[in-house]
């Protein structure tokens, strides 16, 4: 088949899947948002990743998206440089947010949670293991860093 031809009939081929993919993308970020849930109040154990014995906030996130399907790298640090900045303003349910915890302030990123909309986030925290947070208590906003997204999303 000439060159040509063979375009049409390309991009008749992945139209589909190009609307395939972004229903796809839209479901497993659902997916990340539930999947939160059924962590919360799972304690928090430094290095953990267990629901019945504790996890920390970056085995948290990478269970969530593990439950969905995606992968991620072990800690918040190198999930950081594995996803793609978010202007505040793009965020959606599912995108990761990272924090300097021990260092506000910095970029030196050493906690990470998961939007799930309306401003609230959650992570595995020290004091309170995993739960829900508002973006918008100062403790954490002083210690935002950046928001994330999945490099897939």
């Amino acid at each position: 088949m000439a060159p040509k031809k063979l375009l049409p009939l390309l991009l008749l081929l992945l139209a589909p899947l190009s609307q395939a993919r972004a229903r796809t993308i839209a479901e497993a970020r659902g997916q990340v948002v539930r999947g939160t849930m059924a962590y919360l109040n799972t304690p928090y154990l430094w290095g953990g990743m267990d629901k019945d014995t504790g996890m920390d906030c970056s085995a948290f996130v990478k269970l969530v998206y593990s439950g969905a399907g995606l992968v991620l790298p072990r800690v918040s640090r190198d999930q950081y440089a594995a996803t793609l900045y978010l202007r505040p303003d793009k965020v959606l349910p599912g995108d990761l947010i990272f924090f300097a915890m021990k260092h506000p302030g910095t970029a030196l990123v050493d906690h990470v949670g998961i939007y799930v909309g309306r401003g609230f986030f959650v992570h595995a925290s020290l004091s309170n293991g995993v739960h829900i947070d508002s973006i918008s208590n100062p403790y954490y906003f002083a210690r935002l860093v950046s928001v994330r997204k999945y490099a897939g999303f």
